[in-house]
């Protein structure tokens, strides 16, 4: 064995210690998706699905560390109002995040044919776009790290 794969091998194993000592599931790559449990992380492009028992149970989850940690939670059956408010937070950044991607598109369409009035509104829409994303991704993120 060379001297990377061992390393890597130390890695993993460290990481796998990691997660058991913080209650967490060890997930298990699979044909579908990511198994953490009976829970089934599938993804939708760029957004998860949670599965439970081939049921939906989340759709459209934008941050991985939200999927994570909700498919941990139901595989060990603590869905509480925390994780609907895990969830709801995630909806909100991922909301926020699509507006501030459009707004930056037209932004940058509206600096192209040079309507300068046009691109400074958007301009402000896109940073207001993108601050409301990041305080809805730490709000997500803090949620997280208290269950």
């Amino acid at each position: 064995m060379t001297d990377i794969s061992k390393r890597f091998e130390q890695l993993v194993l460290a990481s796998q210690k990691k997660l058991v000592e913080k209650n967490q599931i060890l997930p298990i790559k699979i044909a579908e998706g990511i198994l953490v449990g009976d829970v089934l992380i599938a993804s939708n492009q760029h957004l998860k699905n949670l599965y439970k028992k081939d049921k939906l149970i989340y759709a459209d989850i934008s941050l991985n560390e939200v999927a994570i940690k909700l498919a941990n939670l139901l595989a060990r059956n603590q869905s509480t109002i925390t994780t609907d408010r895990i969830y709801r937070a995630d909806q909100e950044y991922g909301k926020y995040f699509v507006e501030w991607q459009h707004l930056k598109e037209k932004y940058r369409a509206a600096c192209k044919t040079s309507k300068d009035d046009r691109a400074d509104i958007l301009l402000v829409k896109y940073e207001e776009s993108k601050i409301k994303a990041q305080r809805a991704k730490n709000n997500a993120i803090r949620l997280i790290s208290t269950v």
